[in-house]
């Protein structure tokens, strides 16, 4: 499968490329060009509340280029996108940039983020895309995290066909970059295929996907949504969810799984919504290939952290307002209450957070500059006992009290 792939896609870029060559000595070539400069500024804050525990801190900035060709005659383009992130003051926390040797200072990050070939084309009214590279990637049960200075990403190819309402899609993943390290691409031991499809109509959304490590970890995802109006001004979004992850490993008998059911309610420029999840047979592992900068716990109870050990009965509450009604376009403020119980082989188990993000994007001859702040308020509690007590890992790096507090400048120019 995955050199038939990969020829495939080779194929329909040569073929997309000979197209575009041929149509270049007949008409003018047309293309849509793009080159945005981002400035990042992000101090964090991390305040301890366990005794012995330490208070760590992290400033740093960035600056990242990303250049789009668009699709050159509509048919074939490239993208590449080049960073750097540097510690300005550091106190323990090496999140956007690489800890130092010494435990201490930050070391600089530099280099491509992505670099990658796309192609598309319309046969018979089926869309046909590829795309082969570095880029940062997503999808129901894997993503390449955005949220540090530099994104990481993923080096592979994808495929998919849509027609109508319907999509199929195909991914593999042979190496990925962390978000914090200047590595353009380590290479995995076992390469990550991901199958998936989706289907929308009329408010109706349909989504399944199966990803699969070869002698590791494999996840099946199913969704289903419908959101409709309930007038001019208001409108309900419905969803339940199901994830499954379990190992293929020779004696590793794991397996786990979660249901997840959500509801919003929207109204003029607010929200509110309600989510609860439930997980079983053991706790939810969403990490394919390693190391938390590309992986995914698709669940509306994926927080600060993630909601998901055995029997672990969560939910929460989230409300929403953007203050463009107000006369300040561009200000929004996004809180949220999340909390869980029972998890197994955990005595007096429970966990809560508050969390807030605002966020503010300015216009006017200061478009592209943007500020947000990101607080969480986390507090968890438990002993592990029986099975989980006697494992070497005992799963409880959830239990600890924090107060976290996150700053984000943003500033955007577009060159052309």
């Amino acid at each position: 499968m995955k050199t038939l792939a990969k020829s495939v896609l080779g194929v329909a870029v040569a073929a997309a490329v000979a197209s575009t060559s041929v149509q270049a000595a007949e008409e003018i070539v047309t293309i849509d060009p793009s080159l945005t400069f981002t400035y990042k500024n992000y101090y964090w804050d991390n305040t301890a509340k366990d005794t012995g525990d330490k208070d760590t801190s992290e400033w740093a900035h960035g600056l990242i280029a990303d250049f789009d060709t668009g699709y050159v005659n509509d048919l074939v383009g490239a993208v590449v996108t080049a960073g750097y992130a540097g510690a300005l003051d550091n106190d323990g926390s090496f999140s956007n940039v690489a800890e130092g040797s010494n435990g201490k200072d930050g070391n600089d990050v530099t280099g491509f983020q992505q670099a990658y070939l796309k192609a598309k084309t319309t046969f018979s009214g089926v869309d046909f895309a590829g795309s082969v590279g570095v880029k940062k990637r997503g999808t129901e049960t894997y993503s390449d995290s955005g949220s540090r200075i530099l994104a990481a990403s993923s080096n592979g190819y994808d495929l998919s066909a849509g027609f109508g309402g319907a999509n199929v899609y195909f991914t593999e993943i042979t190496g990925v970059s962390q978000r914090n390290e200047s590595a353009f691409s380590n290479s995995v031991d076992e390469e990550l295929k991901i199958l998936g499809a989706n289907y929308s109509y009329e408010g109706l959304g349909l989504a399944a996907e199966f990803g699969k490590v070869n002698e590791g970890l494999e996840q099946s995802f199913l969704k289903a949504s419908y959101g409709f109006d309930l007038d001019d001004n208001s409108s309900i979004d419905l969803d339940a969810r199901y994830g499954k992850a379990e190992s293929d490993k020779s004696g590793d008998n794991y397996e786990s799984k979660y249901y997840n059911l959500n509801a919003a309610y929207n109204f003029g420029s607010a929200y509110v919504g309600l989510g609860y999840n439930i997980t079983s047979d053991d706790d939810f592992e969403t990490d394919y290939l390693g190391g938390s900068s590309n992986d995914k716990f698709n669940s509306s109870l994926a927080q600060w952290e993630n909601y998901a050990l055995e029997d672990e009965k969560a939910y929460v509450v989230s409300a929403g307002y953007n203050f463009a009604d107000q006369g300040l376009e561009g200000l929004s403020w996004d809180l949220w209450y999340a909390k869980g119980k029972d998890a197994k082989d955990v005595a007096d188990f429970k966990r809560r957070e508050y969390g807030s993000y605002l966020s503010y994007a300015f216009d006017g001859s200061l478009e592209g500059l943007s500020l947000a702040w990101l607080h969480i308020n986390y507090r968890a509690e438990g002993t592990a006992e029986g099975e989980r007590a006697a494992a070497a890992n005992q799963n409880l790096g959830t239990i600890y009290n924090t107060n976290v507090d996150r700053f984000f400048l943003t500033y955007s120019v577009s060159v052309f």
